[in-house]
């Protein structure tokens, strides 16, 4: 349907869809600036260095999916085997086929890390379509979840950097879409349902536990979303999700690879961080120390919540009269409901971190969005600009996106500034010591988690301990006076290499017999 726009006149139609173009422009321009600051650029965490080179690993042979492989060593005390026990190895399958087809780059994981994040706003536009009528003004206001989930802290830095929470939350959404598809349409509740148990397997698959609150979709579908309240489909589809992830974990647990390697995984992760026996974490300790992710929670939300308070008060003091903008409560209260349920569960233990959030993202974004964007639409149907400038404003948002575009170009493949020295002394350390060997570093080293993740990434070293006379050790500031004599002794000579965190050293002789450690 085209309107013909008459002298003087501004047709609703030809606006409403400059308004929608404006604010896909700018969600683009500042999601693009956000993101691409970090995925462009070499350097990333210790997590996703590990999960990436798992991945590459199992491509090149080295490990299996029920078998995954980083190395011997590991910062952490709690894997302590060459198979990596740590979290479920769906992850790593899937991107040791990035890694099979697009080859050993270091820019293999952050093509994975950017399709999974735009197949989450495209799951994030198809969950607004659903749950927002068709009839309704804001229907079309799909970018506004989008550009709000670009406004939490954590959405910086967590989608560039490989994170198994991403791609969880990709499993999630589309395990949260199918279930709705189902209820919505009877006649596809069969497909719906499987294709949302098959999602919630693979949730599961790649960071275990966390994954269940999809179960409370149902539930909380039909206490939130729905007037009248929807008590017996919510318990119907919960058995059916409940049942059909039962079913289908139980026949996987018949197969013994993945037996065996779940059963270490719960043994040595999931258990153990539910005994308070992993990492003893500062910012949960106390008495209200639990309650961490929901601060982690509040804070993520604060941006919308600002906006969304400024809307209320431009409204109240400008638009008063307006005409009202009928309002998406139960959209919002079913999203912050599963908000809580993807969070909350998780005060059961004091192994917190900020991007076990990740999740829960997407359902803030959608649950603001939702809050703020009749508030917003009051404010534009207030506003009503002319023809001409909403031209200018569009204009604006064409310059903004070709910014950001020339900026993402400049620092491509530049290292990122937190990582520039770690970078730089690995690269040193690669260019000498051969790859697929072991280099020796003395405890404190070995404890270093950003030195395992690139040594072992990039140029697929192992570290060991000084025992293993490998032909090159390593120490830092911390050991280098203690360890010298040592190495001295054992015929490792000081390498000619400037590095800013560590000394290099080579075995110049061979180990005698004789000396022990």
């Amino acid at each position: 349907m085209r309107s013909i726009p008459s002298p003087g006149f501004s047709p609703v139609l030809a606006t409403a869809v400059a308004y929608r173009r404006i604010g896909w422009l700018f969600t683009i321009a500042w999601g693009a600036f956000v993101i691409f600051r970090r995925l462009l650029r070499d350097g990333m965490w210790a997590d996703g260095l590990t999960y990436a080179a798992i991945s590459r690993n199992m491509a090149i042979g080295k490990g299996s999916l029920w078998a995954p492989v980083f190395a011997n060593s590991f910062w952490l005390p709690y894997n302590q085997t060459e198979i990596f026990y740590e979290h479920p190895p769906l992850l790593f399958y899937i991107q040791s086929w990035f890694f099979r087809l697009l080859g050993d780059t270091y820019a293999t994981e952050r093509i994975y890390c950017f399709v999974v994040l735009i197949l989450i706003i495209v799951l994030i536009i198809q969950l607004w379509w659903q749950m927002v009528p068709a009839a309704h003004l804001l229907h079309r206001y799909e970018w506004l979840p989008v550009l709000i989930l670009f406004t939490c802290s954590l959405t910086e830095w967590t989608y560039a950097q490989n994170y198994l929470d991403a791609t969880m939350s990709l499993f999630c959404l589309l395990a949260v879409k199918y279930t709705i598809v189902g209820w919505q349409n009877p006649g596809n509740s069969f497909l719906g349902a499987s294709i949302a148990v098959l999602a919630l397997v693979a949730a599961f698959l790649t960071k275990g536990p966390v994954s269940l609150h999809v179960l409370a979709v149902p539930g909380l579908l039909g206490l939130f979303y729905y007037r009248p309240v929807q008590i017996a489909p919510a318990i119907r589809w919960t058995l059916v999700l409940t049942g059909g992830f039962l079913l289908l974990f139980s026949l996987l647990l018949l197969y013994e690879p993945a037996r065996m390697f779940l059963q270490s995984y719960f043994n040595q992760q999931v258990w153990a961080a539910l005994n308070n026996k992993r990492e003893v974490l500062p910012t949960t300790a106390g008495f209200l120390g639990r309650a961490f992710i929901l601060k982690i929670v509040l804070i993520n939300a604060a941006p919308g919540l600002l906006v969304m308070g400024i809307l209320w008060i431009v409204n109240r003091i400008w638009f008063k009269s307006s005409a009202s903008v009928s309002p998406l409560s139960g959209v919002a209260r079913f999203f912050a409901a599963l908000c809580l349920a993807a969070t909350a569960p998780i005060m059961a233990t004091t192994k917190q971190f900020d991007y076990y959030v990740v999740p829960a993202l997407p359902y803030i974004a959608l649950a603001l969005a939702a809050w703020m964007g009749p508030l917003l639409l009051k404010v534009i149907q207030g506003i009503s600009l002319e023809q001409r400038s909403l031209r200018i404003v569009m204009a604006l948002g064409g310059i903004a996106c070709l910014a950001t575009g020339l900026y993402s170009i400049t620092i491509a493949g530049t290292p990122y500034h937190s990582y520039r020295n770690i970078l730089a002394d690995v690269r040193k350390i690669g260019s000498i010591v051969p790859s697929d060997s072991k280099l020796g570093v003395c405890p404190e080293v070995i404890a270093d988690p950003l030195l395992h993740g690139y040594i072992q990434r990039y140029y697929r070293i192992e570290l060991t301990t000084f025992a293993k006379q490998s032909d090159y050790f390593l120490t830092n500031l911390q050991c280098q006076d203690a360890q010298h004599p040592t190495l001295a002794q054992s015929g490792y000579q000081p390498l000619p290499v400037s590095l800013t965190k560590y000394f290099l050293y080579q075995r110049t002789m061979p180990v005698s017999l004789t000396k022990t450690l």
